[in-house]
């Protein structure tokens, strides 16, 4: 008696593999732009999370010295980053005194730091397509 042969033919085979290659053919690409609208969505939440935390922290401040305490000197960086995010590549801080379009780092620099007057630049890097942009908070104007 004659054993029935089992298993799968090469055209089969071949027939699997070919799905599999038009699969990841369209399924690479569409992870790869969900990554980077990922990435540009990061660096903007930072920007944007930078500015509302910098403007509450300059109104908790003002609304000290209306009330005649003298507030603290201001840690930017405390201030904005105190989960230690990251930015979306390098693995660096999201956040330093100048930004960075390579790593998608936002930029916050005190340039005026007397209590009560401070001056603060947050800058979003032109990181992938999001393009850069400049807000400068006057703690005397808020």
């Amino acid at each position: 008696m004659k054993r029935a042969q089992s298993g799968f033919t090469l055209i089969e085979l071949m027939i699997v593999v070919a799905i599999i290659a038009i699969l990841a053919a369209i399924a690479i690409p569409a992870y790869n732009q969900y990554i980077r609208e990922a990435q540009m969505a990061k660096v903007s939440d930072h920007y944007d999370g930078a500015y509302r935390s910098l403007k509450a922290e300059l109104s908790k401040r003002a609304a000290m010295s209306a009330r005649g305490a003298t507030p603290p000197s201001l840690n930017v960086m405390a201030t904005i980053n105190p989960e230690n995010r990251t930015a979306p590549k390098g693995g660096l801080a999201a956040y330093n005194t100048a930004a960075d379009a390579t790593n998608g780092v936002v930029g916050v620099n005190m340039t005026t730091s007397t209590v009560g007057s401070e001056v603060i630049v947050i800058t979003r890097p032109n990181f992938l397509n999001v393009t850069s942009d400049t807000i400068t908070l006057d703690a005397t104007n808020i």
